[in-house]
């Protein structure tokens, strides 16, 4: 069993691997406006340099919310420049998908792992 939405709200880490990727997790709960979801969220796995299995920007594969008012949930694939529009399954539900999607061991809050 995953970590609940409570185990999630504040929840931010980053961490680095010996093959150049890193895995960036930050969720929180937020009433801003520009997030109907009453979530703002990035579950990023790419490389420390962009190169040609990546985006301009590293990307392997991201979820995130940055512009939920206008464009809505997102998902970022390598090499597809054109993010992927998502319904948004829950905050628990996405970080889930987001971990079965990538070759990496899981860290979180579920796992004991709570520091920045």
């Amino acid at each position: 069993m995953g970590p609940t939405a409570d185990d999630l709200d504040g929840y931010s880490n980053a961490t680095v691997y010996p093959d150049g990727t890193v895995v960036r997790i930050s969720v929180r709960r937020t009433e801003d406006e520009a997030y109907p979801s009453d979530w703002r969220y990035t579950f990023h796995y790419g490389a420390l340099t962009a190169g040609p299995e990546t985006l301009d920007d590293g990307t392997i594969r991201r979820y995130d919310n940055a512009h939920e008012r206008t464009k809505g949930h997102e998902r970022h694939v390598a090499l597809n420049p054109e993010p992927e529009r998502i319904e948004f399954p829950g905050i628990e539900e996405l970080y889930e998908q987001f971990w079965d999607e990538i070759p990496k061991p899981r860290f979180g809050p579920d796992t004991g792992d709570t520091h920045d």
